[in-house]
């Protein structure tokens, strides 16, 4: 295995290892361990380009310093790449991969993220003791990151749109593992739900259910709602989009939802929609993983309870927003930054 490191300003240490007989081409990027061990997932994706995936990588890790930090948990930030077809996994490419994770010596820790699962971190667990969000503890964190999301979207409604869930109507963008869990979650309270996805059989099997409408995917931001929640790819929210929402606030699970992070803050702003920053809405899942590593172990109901708190957080972000006259993004940057730099 060949290893090449990059130096980047604020980063602590950025590898890119190639493994000829096993496939592996991947990027470990720890952005800050101020609070404690980096953790963040590792995506695989078949990548154009190697500046591509390092983008990529270093904008996720820099990512999840703020989500722990703006969390309240005590990890630091870090993100894995492996450039790869999905349809090309091997349990040698795992291997390999966590033969790179080893390096890092407990700096960085790993965990699954697009195209890879707890299965899989399994295999990369035969190789190195840093992984998380194995399947004999904690397991799938997607349960947990949609009830945060829950959490956020119910607290919104009722506290600053002034509508109980069972009035709402919410229109939830992508059914993955993190929002069909949030749809049964808003459901269940009464809300009124339009949903897209590009999976039909999920489309069908839902929309047996009263009080919800299917729309197609290129037309779900338009739907007239209170609340619009993208739980999909990022970037959903641009200057195309923004222009066609018809909501009133934007609370959602799906990572970097701001195609801008300020330019499209300002824009929400502008057209009046209030914006819930995601990486606090969409902190169950690391919130689940802290609570796996804690001393006493794996406890579900301390993960809930953990989470259920990123609503008040939420809150608190809203609220410092209005006070200090920013953007609900930098109110939580701020908050996030001055806990992990005076670490």
């Amino acid at each position: 295995m060949e290893f090449r490191e990059i130096k980047v300003a604020d980063y602590e240490k950025v590898v890119i290892a190639t493994d000829e007989s096993s496939g592996l081409k991947a990027i470990i990027s720890v952005h800050n361990t101020n609070l404690g061990p980096a953790v963040g997932g590792t995506r695989l994706y078949p990548y154009a380009n190697e500046d591509e995936a390092l983008k990529d990588v270093l904008r996720l890790s820099k990512g999840m310093t703020y989500k722990s930090s703006l969390a309240g948990i005590n990890f630091g930030g870090g993100k894995s790449v492996i450039i790869a077809d999905p349809k090309n996994k091997t349990p040698e490419l795992l291997k390999a991969f966590g033969a790179f994770v080893e390096t890092y010596k407990g700096q960085y820790n790993c965990a699954e993220d697009v195209n890879t699962s707890p299965e899989d971190m399994e295999i990369i667990h035969e190789v190195t003791e840093h992984v998380m969000g194995l399947n004999n503890k904690g397991g799938d964190p997607s349960p947990v990151t949609a009830l945060g999301v829950f959490a956020a979207i119910k607290a919104t409604s009722e506290q600053k749109l002034n509508k109980p869930l069972n009035q709402a109507h919410i229109a939830i963008q992508g059914l993955g593992h993190v929002g069909k869990h949030l749809f049964h979650m808003l459901h269940k309270e009464g809300a009124t739900l339009s949903i897209a996805d590009m999976n039909q059989e999920v489309l069908n099997e839902l929309s047996k259910l009263e009080r919800v409408t299917v729309v197609e995917p290129s037309d779900i931001h338009t739907v007239p709602c209170d609340i619009f929640a993208p739980c999909a790819m990022g970037a959903i929210l641009n200057e195309q989009t923004i222009p066609a929402l018809q909501c009133s606030a934007v609370v959602g699970a799906a990572n970097n939802q701001l195609a801008d992070e300020m330019t499209d803050a300002k824009r929400l702003n502008e057209r009046g929609i209030l914006y819930a920053p995601d990486y606090l809405v969409n902190a169950g899942g690391i919130i689940n993983v802290f609570i796996e590593q804690s001393a006493e172990g794996y406890n579900r109901e301390k993960a809930e309870k953990a989470t259920h708190h990123i609503a008040q957080t939420l809150m608190e972000i809203f609220d410092l927003a209005e006070k200090d006259g920013i953007l609900p993004s930098e109110a939580a940057n701020k908050v996030a930054e001055k806990r992990f730099k005076q670490a």
